[in-house]
């Protein structure tokens, strides 16, 4: 009976930990499907415009999502250090299931006119709000639920983000193989929406038997009642490391995978439309992640995080050499990619909950998540095709990896000194 109870206590917290990070992968699976759907939906919510501009335009809604995360983490995380962590997480799971499913109903600009692109406006944006919470809110969580393995949350919680990515690539990739593109512009458009929204709604039921953080204090003192209000007054510095920790995380996903088919299209006239290649790629990185979230539990966060800077620094030049003089050694490239993937998101985050107290934590991670993330998502594309093209060079993105390397060896360095390690 004893192994048989402690048995039951080691696989508590990892049942959890599914839970919550499940919730990542689905609403990711929401998200990055308007990005590779945006030739459809241009047709549909935006026919009136040429292609580019239609194009331009649906572009411009995909952002507006990006734009509304860290609106998304300052209320998500008020609401979060206020009343709860176990309730806003589950709301925020909430909020994109029904957002993303009310995008797969929406009537098209053929039935209602123009009131169909601003519905499909205002579902963006609130897929955006519940962005803003839900890694932030999964990584407060499960830090504060199993603080001893710490790196094994972070691991699973980005190995079932970028699950959710390369799953998106799949639905794609079928839609577009299997089926005609009048039938697509129909009703086949529709079916990943509607099928990430009904996934988000059983994540919702699930999630709702989650217990409350052990760690959690509700935020109500005399001294201010918006915990937001009371970090920057009081942790301003450690915001400031926090924010540029995920800005620094989140640039090697975006120049290495996500950005990458325009760079090869735009810098070096490569035809890049491989979905199969991209989404092994993307699930090897995500097992990189995860084992580098494993690797921190037993290895001291600093020095992985030591060990990214240096392998970022070095392999960046080898990794475009590939691309730019040996495009069918891509396989060899997208591996050196991964393995600074995995270093950076399977660790770095891992450092982020030990910068604030869980008073305001929620709402610290909440708003330097997604600003760190999401200024490198928003302003990559035009620093990458801008430097391109002023520079004259396809290295540029390695320079900018090197750059990245030496700013994170430098943030690094102040955190050690404020931490006194």
């Amino acid at each position: 009976m004893k192994n048989t109870s402690t048995m039951s206590n080691q696989s508590e917290p990892l049942r959890i930990l599914i839970l919550c990070s499940l919730g990542g992968a689905l609403e990711f699976f929401d998200f990055i499907i308007f990005a590779l759907m945006a030739k459809q939906i241009a047709i549909i919510f935006f026919p009136n415009q040429n292609e580019f501009n239609a194009l331009l335009t649906t572009f411009s809604t995909f952002a507006i999502g990006y734009m509304a995360r860290p609106l998304g983490g300052i209320i998500l995380g008020h609401f979060g250090d206020r009343y709860g962590r176990k309730k806003t997480f589950t709301f925020s799971i909430l909020l994109m299931a029904g957002s993303t499913f009310a995008i797969g109903l929406l009537p098209t600009y053929a039935q209602i006119g123009v009131f169909a692109p601003l519905m499909l406006v205002f579902f963006r944006l609130l897929q955006g709000l519940s962005i803003g919470g839900e890694i932030p809110g999964a990584i407060t969580y499960m830090s504060e639920y199993w603080p001893n393995r710490k790196g094994l949350c972070i691991g699973v919680i980005f190995f079932c983000l970028q699950l959710g990515i390369a799953l998106g690539f799949l639905m794609y990739s079928f839609i577009i193989n299997y089926l005609t593109i009048d039938d697509t512009l129909q009703w086949g458009w529709r079916l990943p929406f509607l099928m990430g929204g009904l996934f988000g709604c059983l994540a919702y039921f699930l999630r709702k038997k989650l217990l409350e953080s052990p760690s959690f204090i509700p935020f109500i003192t005399k001294e201010t009642h918006f915990p937001l209000l009371y970090l920057f007054k009081h942790f301003k510095r450690q915001f400031i490391i926090s924010t540029l920790f995920m800005a620094c995380a989140g640039l090697p996903l975006t120049l290495l995978f996500i950005l990458l088919p325009t760079y090869l299209q735009t810098a070096l006239t490569v035809n890049s439309e491989n979905l199969n290649t991209q989404t092994l790629a993307m699930l090897f990185t995500a097992f990189c992640s995860l084992i580098g979230g494993i690797i921190s539990d037993k290895v001291n966060r600093i020095k992985l995080a030591g060990l990214f800077i240096v392998a970022e620094f070095i392999l960046s030049i080898p990794i475009f050499y590939i691309y730019i003089t040996h495009i069918n050694w891509m396989i060899m490239a997208y591996f050196l990619s991964a393995i600074l993937v995995g270093l950076a998101l399977g660790n770095i985050p891992g450092l982020l909950p030990e910068l604030f107290p869980p008073k305001v934590r929620f709402s610290a991670i909440g708003l330097s998540y997604n600003l760190g993330i999401g200024v490198v998502t928003a302003l990559a594309p035009l620093v990458l095709l801008t430097g391109i093209q002023t520079f004259h060079t396809p290295y540029f993105p390695a320079y900018l990896l090197i750059g990245n390397s030496v700013i994170m060896l430098l943030t690094l360095t102040y955190f050690i000194q404020k931490q006194g390690r």
